[in-house]
């Protein structure tokens, strides 16, 4: 029986890991092992990690400097012994038995990847509810892309912690050091390159904790900048043709995301701080608009927001914001 080297990388979540690693030991008996990355911590996080090792022989340690969290789990990949390997963020939880359901539904259907829903909770204490088989379908890489690369749908689906690979996949794994947003796009990628066979169930395996004190919602900083750095490599790891026109199409795509991410945080601080950006972006935008959205790759709404961006920036950048505060007035944030 296949083993699942479970890899969670962790910086400062000292507070999170006991349910962390309860949740992993209840996702099947197929856990071979639990590795802790600790990405630098400042906090108890190292020493939690020990004593929680000491409670399951199956939990490894590894505490590193402060790379990143794309770092942190190559740093994982590259410890781990067992034929499967999946990935957890420490805020977050399996649902029961869903590591076991994936590893059956790989077996099953001599697939490179499984993959199921998500269940996105509010709460850190959230249950999580048992994972059961729900529809299951195979799928080749060709299938599966547009769905990675929102080509003509706005699911977004690479993220790493919902999907079971087996170890071959993500052996040399290209350097990204410090790298912290974008991360699962990087990894996803190079796995599904390497993939000849997907199987998804439609049955949440994943629970993921909407954390206020995550870094996506701790405002716009350096860290957004993570995203021009990925798609960049994403559009080199691909091949010529179709895959690489999707990656491209992302990575222009990114000089519109970084566009509203900046105007959406209404803070003149951060307009002083990135205006030589925002100019860049701005050019880097106008210059592929006509490609975006041309691509029949968007749905109507996001080509008028960007068509709106295109030739009337000052009043649309300013209807956004005050829509941006109309809600936060409206929801007391």
């Amino acid at each position: 029986m296949n083993g699942i080297s479970v890899i969670v990388p962790v910086f400062n979540g000292a507070h999170l890991l006991p349910s962390c690693i309860h949740s992993i030991q209840r996702a099947g008996r197929r856990v071979g092992e639990i590795i802790l990355v600790d990405d630098g911590s400042t906090d108890e996080t190292y020493s939690r990690a020990l004593a929680l090792a000491e409670s399951d022989e199956r939990v490894r340690v590894i505490h590193t400097d402060n790379h990143g969290t794309y770092e942190a789990r190559k740093t994982g990949v590259a410890a781990a012994s067992c034929p499967y390997i999946t990935f957890a963020d420490a805020d977050d939880r399996y649902c029961e038995g869903a590591l076991d359901l994936l590893a059956e539904l790989l077996e099953g259907h001599g697939a490179d990847i499984s993959f199921g829903g998500i269940l996105t909770v509010f709460a850190p204490d959230s249950p999580a509810p048992p994972a059961v088989c729900g529809e299951v379908r195979a799928l080749s890489p060709a299938e599966m892309w547009p769905r990675l690369m929102r080509w003509g749908t706005q699911e977004f689906n690479l993220y790493v912690w919902n999907k079971l690979y087996k170890r071959e996949l993500l052996e040399n794994l290209i350097e990204a050091d410090d790298v912290c947003q974008g991360e699962d796009v990087l990894l996803s990628c190079q796995a599904f390159l390497r993939a000849g066979r997907i199987v998804e169930t439609t049955a949440p395996v994943y629970c993921y904790f909407q954390n206020p004190d995550s870094m996506l919602h701790q405002g716009f900083g350096d860290r957004d900048l993570d995203l021009i750095r990925v798609w960049d490599s994403v559009v080199g790891l691909m091949p010529e043709g179709k895959l690489r026109d999707m990656a491209r199409f992302n990575r222009r795509r990114t000089d519109f995301t970084l566009i509203c991410r900046l105007i959406l945080a209404d803070d003149p601080a951060l307009d002083a701080r990135y205006a030589q950006e925002l100019a860049q972006w701005r050019a880097d935008f106008a210059a592929h608009w006509r490609a975006l959205v041309s691509a029949k790759a968007l749905p109507a709404s996001r080509v008028l927001l960007m068509t709106a961006l295109r030739f009337a920036y000052g009043p649309t950048s300013a209807l956004m914001r005050c829509g941006k505060r109309g809600e936060k007035k409206i929801w007391g944030k």
